[in-house]
């Protein structure tokens, strides 16, 4: 795990490098830049994806150094003397991860999907939602702005699988993100095909985003009609080949999932290589045949957060938007006081963001992208995490 704060180089061993952060050394894979020792870059999921200059570094790192301090006292007074589950998983974190929170962009940039996935408001058959789908120029704007403007050095590209963005477009736009944006680029594309997948890498993609939804091979067939378990895994399995960091996991409450279910979804996670944990709960979606079932509940995703992160000390752990959702109020701060280390920004220009439900009422989609930034930002500082992804 490396800070997304500006490193100083200490080592190099071909492209593998030896960064200092206060005194912390931390390996990263140099694939973009010529450095040597003495040069300060960002790394982000353990890829270099920038160097800048020392009279750039400076300040920031100065700036960083007294606030990193204090934010790491805060979390320690939340992570001591633990008393139950919840405050346990909190514990192994700290001890495990330090005080670091990754904080990633996401850009949603079409909602038309060929699937009809019966959990997900984008369904193809959903007749009732409208549609849009970004043009290129669109989505290389949005994407400049948050990385160049708000400071992101993660950002995920998502969308349905929309059969339109077909292997030149995707060539296009990661080739057009990777010139100007200086950040880890994730793809959440669905299951396209590998070739598609191999090219994308070699242009500079390095994160793939791709959950599996259940472990249960009898529930995925009945809620992903004409797909099956093992071809979603293959995949998974042959991107983390190809040397993507996978980022997959599941849903919280499907109806007829158990409680092994979830154990086997936690195991399995980790069994395909897992960069980080993805999940949360089920909402049912009105226009969608299970609209009538129960949602996940908050306390069951919180048991599985700390699940998981007891079992995996070391692993980086989403908090869903799905899970802000459910408790708009207090659920971010209840998922990373349960061993999460992860969350995702919305991104996606405001005239779209509602149109990308998956499930309805999402949390924060009606506030711009800066207040939900301070007010993220903000809790954060107040258990002393560091929004490391943000940059100062």
């Amino acid at each position: 795990m490396c800070y997304a704060i500006p490193g100083k180089v200490t080592q190099t061993n071909g492209n593998i490098i030896t960064v200092d952060y206060f005194g912390e050394a931390k390996k990263a894979r140099n694939e973009f830049y010529q450095l040597s020792c003495g040069d300060y870059v960002y790394a982000q999921g353990g890829f270099v994806i920038q160097k800048i200059s020392e009279a750039q570094a400076a300040p920031i790192l100065e700036a960083w150094q007294e606030l990193f301090l204090k934010l790491q006292e805060t979390d320690l007074q939340f992570s001591s003397h633990p008393k139950n589950l919840y405050q346990k998983a909190n514990s192994i974190r700290h001890q495990h991860l330090g005080n670091a929170c990754c904080v990633h962009g996401i850009l949603e940039f079409s909602n038309y999907c060929r699937n009809d996935c019966l959990y997900c408001g984008i369904r193809n058959s959903n007749a009732k939602l409208k549609r849009y789908r970004m043009g290129i120029d669109e989505i290389i704007d949005a994407c400049d702005y948050a990385v160049n403007k708000l400071g992101f050095k993660a950002l995920v590209l998502q969308s349905g699988e929309d059969p339109w963005y077909n292997s030149e477009r995707l060539i296009d736009i990661v080739t057009k993100v990777r010139a100007k944006c200086a950040a880890l680029l994730i793809l959440s594309i669905g299951e396209q095909d590998l070739k598609i997948y191999e090219e994308l890498y070699r242009l500079g993609a390095r994160g793939a985003l791709l959950r599996f939804e259940t472990s249960n091979p009898i529930l995925y067939k009945k809620y992903k009609p004409g797909y099956n378990l093992q071809g979603r895994l293959e995949l998974i399995s042959k991107l983390n080949k190809i040397g993507y960091l996978i980022m997959t996991g599941f849903l919280i409450g499907l109806p007829g999932q158990t409680q092994e279910d979830i154990l086997n979804d936690i195991d399995l996670t980790a069994k395909q290589g897992a960069e980080m944990f993805s999940f949360g709960p089920f909402i049912p979606h009105p226009q969608t045949p299970l609209a009538s079932e129960p949602p996940g509940t908050l306390e069951l995703v919180l048991n599985t957060i700390a699940q998981t992160r007891i079992k995996h000390p070391d692993a980086k752990i989403l908090v869903s938007t799905a899970l802000e959702t459910l408790d708009k109020k207090n659920a971010l701060k209840q998922g990373l006081l349960s061993g999460a280390n992860s969350l995702m920004i919305d991104v996606t220009p405001i005239k779209y963001r509602n149109l990308y439900e998956i499930y309805p009422g999402r949390a924060d989609i009606e506030i711009d992208i800066t207040e939900r930034i301070d007010k993220v930002r903000s809790l954060l500082y107040s258990i002393g995490r560091a929004p490391v992804d943000l940059g100062v």
